[in-house]
């Protein structure tokens, strides 16, 4: 067997994953392409949205938009999604710390301890803090309000799946019509999801992983309105 037999496959490695020259370090990484992200005034559209009040100290504000920042760069190297999105949850675990207060939250976890419930030091105590506190609440986020909707639309496609399966029809044109928002009401602690999950994405970046995805934008926004949240609602309280 000759030694070209025994010579690996060669792997994709698309230019966004290796180091850029001088010459192509703005070309855009063609996997945006695949998601529409066509140009940078695209996503500078997702991103600009989410920003700070200015009630944010300033610092907090910097490192929040060095991760908007490399949302934007994306465009260029597929991968700093999620580099942005671990930048983002480092700057809510800075603001939520800076904002409440090393000896608060201190404090809060010996309580919590003290009840039988423990929590490292970290974003999902100091979420924690926030949600038992009502510094972050489920009327906050958009997503929340739309939580009937989100239940109709998925039982919408189930009975249309079904549909289709038992007719053996090939297509279906879907009707937003036919989508019945009324007869759902869903309690959906979304405070309660967010302090469970955040963290858990957190700690996958935080601990190296090969995750590749552009599905960042909603953590974005609800990490927008916590710290806006937190700062007006705080600055409430100390008048």
């Amino acid at each position: 067997m000759s030694d070209d037999q025994h010579t690996a496959p060669s792997k994709v490695v698309y230019p966004g994953d290796e180091l850029r020259t001088p010459v192509n370090v703005l070309a855009p990484d063609q996997r945006n392409f695949y998601f529409g992200a066509t140009s940078i005034e695209v996503l500078y559209q997702q991103i600009e949205q989410c920003s700070l009040s200015p009630r944010v100290p300033d610092y907090i504000i910097i490192q929040f938009d060095t991760a908007r920042n490399l949302f934007l760069h994306a465009l260029y190297v597929y991968r700093f999604y999620v580099v942005a999105e671990s930048q983002v949850l480092a700057a809510l675990e800075l603001a939520i710390r800076e904002c409440i207060g090393d000896k608060v939250l201190t404090a809060f976890q010996k309580e919590l301890k003290s009840n039988g419930v423990h929590f490292s030091k970290g974003l999902r105590l100091y979420l924690e803090y926030l949600a038992r506190h009502k510094l972050m609440q489920n009327e906050d986020f958009p997503i929340w309000h739309r939580r009937n909707r989100i239940a109709a639309e998925e039982a919408y496609r189930d009975k249309i799946f079904k549909l289709m399966e038992e007719q053996g029809l090939e297509e279906y044109q879907l009707d937003e019509s036919e989508i019945d928002e009324s007869a759902f009401d869903e309690e959906w602690d979304y405070v309660q999801i967010l302090c469970e999950t955040l963290p858990k994405i957190r700690n996958i970046h935080s601990h190296g992983s090969t995750m590749l995805h552009n599905q960042v934008l909603l953590s974005f926004v609800n990490i927008s309105i916590i710290i806006n949240k937190m700062f007006e609602r705080t600055a409430v309280e100390k008048q």
